[in-house]
């Protein structure tokens, strides 16, 4: 059957990059700004979550609304279900975008805007499968549900409340991540870390961190950072040649770019950019916040503004599997437990908050790390304000579910279906018997969350009729 899949997906190819150009051109980040009842993560969340279900309806599919948390595509009768899990909603786009990040653009058989490949790229042509399976008239003896997320990218509410209200199916896929197929997916910790404001000490002389932003997303890496210092010297013509000079041997040597800034009432402001990277993935990055905080650490900094620049600088920076933090561990199933710094702040008046993105091993009990977590940020003068975790994932390769996609993608392939780990989350690990299946092909690179996302518009076709078989093989 895979050849039929193949043709069936190619015939679609003109009506399918047709409206994958409208589905991307929705700006689909989480506003609360625009929040309302039925949209709970903004207008244009509810925007990309309402395309797929009309799409659905027109189709003649069953489809439903989930109080604007999640959406139903359905087709089929029978007991058991297989469950077809994707997302609309994106991360922020940050600055550098050869085109903008949504107004699609294609170049070289590659379409780029923010959500290509994570995941309104996929989800569409999960859709397109099941819409392919329809047509195929194929006898099958389960109920399929395309099952539409809205907050994966933030704090997975939407799964949360579809919960509440629907009912999970046990066996399926989720199109977010790579081929052959992700059995193992790391928990994840995520915990911010508050140094309070009455512990603050204002000083009256030497130097002050007035302020300090970097990251706007807690699973990815800050690719910018900015600072603003005060300092007795700063007025000094002498003080200023050797800052600059500083700050510009600093960059060279660390491959990075950045501005300083003197104003005449004689604060400082440093700005640094960095690479930014898939919070899973902190070590294929640049952490501009925790970067910056290393160079000013060469400043004498006293009390609060030490203990920040401190656990950036010191703790956190190049640390992406936690052994500062007492809390590195690995198993055979996933790899190393990994950290990245996602969010940064700092005031003189609010105090310091650092957000980190943990992600543990799949085999590894999560309490126990949360309990060494939390005494080294006691040791180190800081508190945990907030900590949200969610649990990890692991199917064993003996199941049905992973035989079947297995038999699916080498058949299409002809590659071996070797099974993969990740650090990522995918709304796989909801179902017991979930899989994150594609769609990127081994060997692409994938620039989810990064500037200039793309999806490869045969990539995408191949993957599609990969999905109609997985579909009719896991339903029949």
């Amino acid at each position: 059957m895979s050849e039929y899949w193949k043709q069936q997906a190619l015939s679609q190819r003109d009506r399918f990059v047709g409206e994958l150009l409208s589905f991307l051109s929705i700006n689909s980040i989480e506003d609360m700004t625009t929040a309302a009842e039925g949209k709970p993560f903004g207008e244009g969340v509810a925007q990309a979550l309402e395309y797929l279900l009309a799409r659905g309806e027109s189709d003649g599919f069953r489809t439903k609304n989930v109080d604007g948390y999640a959406g139903v595509i359905e087709y089929g009768e029978g007991e058991e279900e297989i469950g077809v899990l994707v997302h609309v909603d994106v991360v922020t786009v940050g600055d550098g975008w050869t085109t903008p990040p949504f107004e699609p653009n294609i170049r070289d058989g590659r379409i780029y805007s923010r959500g290509a490949i994570d995941d309104k790229g996929p989800a569409l042509a999960a859709y397109y499968a099941l819409k392919m399976v329809k047509d195929s008239r194929l006898p099958l003896s389960k109920k399929v549900r395309l099952i539409i997320g809205t907050d994966e990218e933030s704090g997975w509410l939407c799964m949360k409340h579809f919960a509440e209200h629907d009912k999970v199916p046990e066996v399926g896929f989720s199109p977010d991540s790579s081929f052959p197929m992700t059995h193992a997916e790391k928990g994840q910790i995520n915990p911010t870390l508050a140094l309070l404001v009455q512990e603050l000490e204002v000083e009256s002389a030497g130097y002050q961190l007035l302020s300090f932003v970097s990251g706007d997303q807690g699973n990815s890496v800050p690719e910018k950072a900015t600072a603003v210092v005060s300092a007795e010297q700063s007025l000094n013509a002498e003080w200023q040649r050797e800052m600059t000079a500083s700050w510009e041997a600093f960059l060279h040597a660390e491959a990075a770019t950045g501005h300083v800034d003197i104003s005449e009432a004689g604060e400082v402001m440093f700005r640094l950019h960095g690479k930014p990277a898939h919070g899973m993935i902190p070590q294929q990055g640049k952490n501009a916040g925790t970067l910056l905080a290393y160079f000013l650490l060469s400043l004498p900094f006293k009390a609060s503004d030490y203990s920040f620049l401190s656990l950036l600088g010191k703790v956190l920076h190049e640390d992406y599997y936690g052994q500062n933090l007492h809390i590195a561990c690995e198993d055979e199933v996933s790899g190393k437990l990994s950290v990245n710094a996602g969010i940064l702040r700092y005031s003189r008046s609010d105090g310091g908050s650092v957000r980190l993105n943990i992600r543990y091993p799949a085999t590894v009990a999560c309490e126990e790390y949360v309990e060494k977590l939390k005494r080294r940020v006691e040791e180190l003068g800081w508190k945990i304000s907030h900590l949200r975790t969610s649990k990890s994932h692991y199917v064993p390769k003996d199941r049905p579910v992973i035989q079947a996609l297995s038999r699916v993608y080498e058949e299409h392939t002809g590659l071996q279906a070797n099974l993969l780990s990740s650090g990522g989350a995918t709304y796989a690990k909801i179902m017991s018997e979930g899989v994150a299946f594609g769609p990127l092909f081994p060997g692409k690179e994938s620039m989810a969350h990064l500037t200039d996302e793309y999806a490869e518009i045969d990539d995408l076709l191949r993957a599609m009729a990969i999905y109609a078989d997985a579909i009719s093989e896991l339903a029949k």
